[in-house]
């Protein structure tokens, strides 16, 4: 994966963990730096492990799928992209009716870690099919630089959302998440296109 999609597809995966964290950011009003801090780093450790875990998954099938996989990382991005405009469609008009909160809770972060990460998993995948068109059987070290760069973007985008709620909180998340699908997306019309092309 050249450095420009990586950064594309960085900042597409960090955009659920941004909305979070702005969320947050809204409601929190004491201990912010603390709390700042343990959401992006919640956040950004969901999204370095969630690629690791599934590119290796997906190493022990590969095998199986070598022939298509190219078509299955255009329908994995593309399912992404569109569940990303399709969620932020459906909550274009919302406004979040969140509790009351002090401070983030450990369950509370690994939740929000977790949830914020599971499209990540599925990047892993990607990450492993467009690293076997180059390697055969790409190791390890093949997603640890993109699962770093991806977990260090969303670190640094949540910790934006959530520290920058009272200069953005009138923006409409709605333009962040269509956008992230549409890079999503590409991103698959891209890697398709590389191998037929």
């Amino acid at each position: 994966m050249n450095p420009a999609d990586l950064l594309f597809l960085a900042f597409a995966l960090s955009v659920d963990a941004f909305v979070v964290a702005f969320s947050f950011g809204l409601i929190i009003k004491k201990n912010r730096f603390r709390n700042g801090m343990e959401i992006s780093l919640a956040t950004g450790g969901g999204q370095f492990l969630m690629p690791v875990l599934g590119f290796l998954l997906t190493g022990s099938v590969h095998r199986y799928i070598a022939a298509w996989d190219h078509w299955l990382g255009f329908a994995v991005f593309t399912f992404l992209g569109v569940n990303v405009l399709r969620e932020g469609w459906n909550h274009r008009n919302e406004e979040e009716d969140m509790p009351h909160v002090t401070s983030l809770t450990l369950p509370t972060l690994l939740a929000v870690g977790i949830a914020t990460s599971i499209d990540a998993l599925v990047a892993g995948v990607s990450i492993y099919l467009s690293s076997a068109q180059c390697d055969a059987s790409p190791t390890l070290h093949a997603v640890l630089f993109p699962a770093a760069a991806i977990g260090f973007t969303t670190f640094l985008c949540t910790a934006a959302g959530f520290f920058l709620t009272r200069r953005l909180h009138r923006f409409p998340t709605f333009h962040l998440e269509a956008g992230a699908g549409l890079i999503l997306i590409g991103l698959g019309v891209k890697m398709l296109c590389d191998h037929l092309c």
